[in-house]
């Protein structure tokens, strides 16, 4: 029996779009299950904010998952090994826009900008590579609270 092409492609399709966006690691669905998400803030959150555009985020999100977060303060480097190794969930903080994690990690939209001498910073979440469902949630949120930094 000879399938057509056409057919093959079909059905692979059709088996590879089942839950798009995918968690591989399920954090999404954790966070909402869990009711909690664990946010590391790098300190400080730069020169020219209070927070507020961090806290507005986790508020946002805390919204749209019904989930409260648990915050740890910390510097970026220890805090982003922690992302990476699954301890959390969002790291916000102050990065250079051209950082050497964004090829390690999902740096989201800044919540704000700043300039420093000839170095564009940007205040930004960010979370897992890989974490589709859970990344684009914060995304849209993170434009959803800070439209002016876009």
């Amino acid at each position: 029996m000879r399938l057509k092409v056409s057919s093959i492609l079909a059905v692979l399709l059709a088996t590879s779009c089942g839950d798009y966006p995918r968690d591989p690691e399920g954090t999404l669905k954790r966070v909402q299950g869990e009711k909690s998400f664990r946010v590391g803030l790098v300190a400080p959150l730069g020169e020219a904010g209070d927070g507020s555009e961090a806290a507005r985020l986790l508020q946002a999100i805390s919204v749209r998952t019904g989930a409260e977060p648990r915050i740890v303060r910390g510097d970026a480097e220890p805090l982003l090994n922690r992302l990476e190794e699954g301890d959390l969930d969002l790291v916000i903080g102050r990065f250079e826009k051209k950082s050497p994690w964004a090829r390690l990690v999902t740096i989201g939209p800044p919540l704000r900008r700043e300039m420093h001498k000839k170095v564009e910073f940007h205040l930004a979440p960010v979370m897992m590579n890989g974490e589709n469902a859970w990344i684009g949630l914060v995304e849209r949120e993170a434009r959803n609270v800070a439209p002016e930094a876009q």
